[in-house]
């Protein structure tokens, strides 16, 4: 099988997916504040929820979604109240937090969270943004050859989550690095209190007008 036919698609996802969002705030946040290997499993949680949008904009869900409009806004606000809801929590963590707690060995913060607490705040995150599902059906409409049969598809959707994982696990790898772990540590009732913001903002855009 030849590549050529989806290449334009992969270059337009590599954009796509390098561009900063709740996905890269939420894989940033766990491996300065936590490890390495706690971003890589968020970031693991990230990409199984956009397989899951791929695999519907893929199969023709959005027009499912387009044909009962309620659908898409229940999705939109379920994923509205998670943002805002996750981006309040963090505020509200942070200021509690205590001096000694940012002083913590980022090792021991990083057990914390348990390893399938940190997939799924990766997963529950990329989920909370049901736009997903329009731009995956767009893009295969558009990008994707009317023949590609599921040999084709397949090999595509794969590409695509190694694509988004190699990032996302760079990203993890980089913002894990010790002087960025340091960093965080000095300034992460500042930096939560923003990310948090950030969360929350993004969650009300969400919400439908």
């Amino acid at each position: 099988m030849s590549w050529l036919p989806i290449l334009p698609l992969l270059g337009v996802w590599i954009l796509v997916v390098m561009s900063p969002g709740p996905d890269f705030l939420i894989v940033l946040r766990h491996s300065a504040g936590g490890s390495r290997r706690s971003g890589v499993r968020v970031a693991a949680g990230v990409v199984t929820g956009i397989g899951v949008w791929a695999v519907a904009g893929l199969f023709g869900v959005t027009m499912l979604v387009q044909r009962f409009e309620w659908l898409y806004t229940a999705a939109r606000v379920a994923g509205a109240l998670f943002l805002v809801g996750f981006g309040v929590a963090t505020i509200r963590a942070a200021r509690k937090r205590s001096p000694q707690a940012d002083d913590e060995p980022p090792a021991i913060a990083a057990r914390r969270p348990g390893r399938l607490r940190e997939w799924r705040a990766g997963l529950l995150t990329n989920l909370a943004n049901p736009k997903a599902l329009v731009f995956f059906g767009a893009l295969f409409a558009s990008l994707l050859p009317h023949h590609a049969n599921l040999v084709m598809r397949a090999v595509t959707l794969g590409a695509m989550l190694a694509v988004a994982f190699a990032w996302f696990s760079a990203v993890a790898f980089l913002a894990g690095s010790p002087w960025i772990t340091r960093g965080y540590g000095r300034l992460r009732k500042r930096l939560d209190l923003l990310t948090g913001g950030l969360f929350v903002g993004m969650g009300a855009l969400l919400i439908p007008r």
